[in-house]
């Protein structure tokens, strides 16, 4: 494989259509390098992944003994090939290294988070294949789901998540504390949620919550400032123009803690989610590589 040309063909992509709604984490990309996704799948979950593949004209990753095609970033098994279409791509797409100022967004990208975030265009989504993801993360339902559950102790709080991020969950909390900061932002906080079997908020799609990998923290005191783009959404027409330092946050340390662990922030979305974190490993490295392609 070029490396080199499939990367200067993502960037011209990420350039073009990226920066203004696909880097919100709400949009899927289907012209993304497959092979990347999957070896950062790979690399992200090696005791889930026993290969990777060009098979029948595309990539394929082996997990749990079960082969899945790429198909354009659906992930789905040989028997759903022909039925691709009938699936969205899931969400693989830039996490930039700080959110985007809202002072930097043209009319047109304006339009373009407006009309995204509508009830109309959110319910008129088609649903991810699950498949894959049912057998990296030990459940699909949500009785299976539920076996994979575990309750633990973070930040002083007793949260129920899956007990594949309860390690990482551990080290996160280990470096919030070592932080000078940390106690003090421990203490601002009056609730964490972990595990909860619902859509996204809109949607027919899971949440990451539903597996358990996803946790949603909020202060004892907000103030004025905004929090989810949805609960400003009915308040306010113009609420991604709302500015970073109108927003609640985790500080900086808080958020560096967690990427370390391969934990994404909701608040580098322009759909912006500033309480919720979620396990997503593979991100994290597709970026990494993507950087690491650049710059050979």
């Amino acid at each position: 494989m070029n490396y080199k040309r499939y990367w200067i063909l993502t960037a011209l992509l990420l350039f073009l259509f990226l920066p203004c709604v696909k880097a919100s984490g709400q949009d899927s990309g289907t012209t993304i390098n497959g092979e990347l996704v999957l070896r950062a799948f790979q690399s992200s979950f090696p005791d889930k992944i026993s290969g990777i593949a060009f098979v029948d004209g595309d990539w394929t990753i082996t997990a749990g003994g079960r082969t899945f095609f790429w198909a354009g970033g659906r992930l789905l098994p040989e028997a759903e090939r022909g039925n691709a279409e009938s699936f969205d791509p899931h969400r693989f797409y830039y996490y930039p290294a700080r959110p985007r100022s809202p002072d930097t967004f043209s009319p047109e990208c304006i339009d373009a988070i407006r009309n995204r975030s509508s009830p109309q265009y959110r319910r008129a989504h088609r649903n991810f294949s699950y498949a894959f993801h049912g057998v990296l993360y030990s459940g699909l339902t949500r009785a299976e789901v539920e076996r994979m559950l575990e309750r633990v102790v973070f930040l002083g709080q007793r949260i129920t998540v899956h007990r594949m991020i309860a390690e990482p969950l551990r080290r996160v909390e280990a470096e919030i504390r070592r932080w000078r900061g940390g106690e003090a932002f421990i203490a601002s906080l009056k609730s964490i949620y972990g595990y909860n079997w619902r859509p996204i908020a809109g949607t027919r799609r899971m949440s990451y919550h539903s597996w358990g990998l996803a946790i949603d923290m909020q202060p004892r005191r907000l103030g004025n400032l905004a929090i989810y783009w949805l609960w400003e959404r009915h308040r306010n027409r113009d609420w991604m123009l709302i500015p970073l330092e109108n927003r609640w946050s985790p500080p900086l340390p808080v958020i560096r803690a967690f990427e370390r662990q391969g934990f994404i922030w909701g608040g580098k979305w322009l759909l912006f989610d500033n309480m919720h974190f979620e396990y997503r490993p593979e991100l994290i490295e597709f970026n990494r590589l993507m950087a690491s392609v650049n710059a050979d």
